[in-house]
């Protein structure tokens, strides 16, 4: 019997649903698992239909990260084996994330069950958080005694702050979807039942917006980060006068000659 694609792809609208589809494994990023999601994400940033972006997990869990039997069967081996696949491993992961966190449109994950190691770091780079009220986010490493992979030692700051990071990766608490909720990990919590509905319809919402606008936003925050407040300024203006050009905003001017409201994307 065939487990059928390891990333499963769903368009609503223009809404892109990527659901990792190895329930019985706990959607652990495998070799399977994280190649199919590098080449799914990497055709979606090719992809200037997509107004938005949902990444989710099949079964009980979003994803429970790294594959410990892989782990346990490469540790093995000697030093320099073990250290030649991991760092091969952590390449396609490091790939995995860069898509997620710079693609185009809104990425949204939509959390249900544990969202553990390099899973939590999946979730943290994607732009909006959701959860079930059953979900749970788990550092794991220090109960295997490893680091963090996956960048989360460089989004964690960056969602939160980093004293708020660091007080996490040393304690390492298991963080439940209410707590998760209060400290900024998520925005919204809701029953496990309605999760899917409600990242679809956070998703479709944003796609209903201009996409310059959208895009400018993710990149113009994620720059800053790294610029000056003159270079960032400069930055920002050039993207300003770039979306001075786009067909949506003649639309919306347009629009509003008539005394109406502009609409965006599919609404058009």
């Amino acid at each position: 019997m065939t487990e059928g694609p390891a990333v499963c792809r769903e368009m609503f609208g223009d809404v892109v649903v990527l659901t990792m589809n190895r329930p019985q494994r706990h959607n652990v990023l495998d070799t399977e698992m994280t190649d199919a999601l590098v080449s799914e994400t990497s055709a979606l940033a090719r992809n200037d239909k997509a107004g938005a972006v949902v990444l989710t997990g099949a079964g009980p869990h979003f994803s429970l990260g790294g594959p410990l039997d892989e782990f346990d069967e490469v540790l093995g081996g000697d030093d320099e084996a073990v250290r030649a696949h991991w760092l091969r491993r952590t390449e396609a992961l490091a790939a995995l994330v860069e898509n997620l966190y710079t693609m185009p449109c809104p990425v949204i994950a939509a959390v249900h069950g544990q969202a553990a190691g390099a899973g939590f770091s999946l979730a943290l780079a994607c732009d909006v958080r959701i959860a079930s009220d059953r979900a749970k986010f788990n550092f794991g490493y220090g109960a295997l005694g490893s680091s963090t992979d996956g960048a989360m030692s460089w989004l964690l700051p960056r969602v939160l702050s980093p004293a708020k990071a660091v007080e996490l990766l040393l304690e390492q608490p298991v963080i439940r979807a209410t707590r998760a909720q209060a400290d900024g990990l998520v925005t919204t919590v809701v029953a496990a039942a309605d999760l899917h509905e409600r990242a679809l319809e956070i998703a479709t919402g944003l796609t209903r917006s201009a996409r310059h606008s959208v895009t400018a936003a993710k990149q113009l925050v994620h720059d800053s980060a790294f610029a000056t407040l003159a270079e960032h300024m400069r930055n920002e203006h050039r993207v300003f006068v770039e979306g001075m050009l786009t067909d949506d905003m003649r639309h919306a001017l347009a629009a509003r000659r008539r005394g109406e409201l502009p609409t965006f994307g599919s609404v058009r």
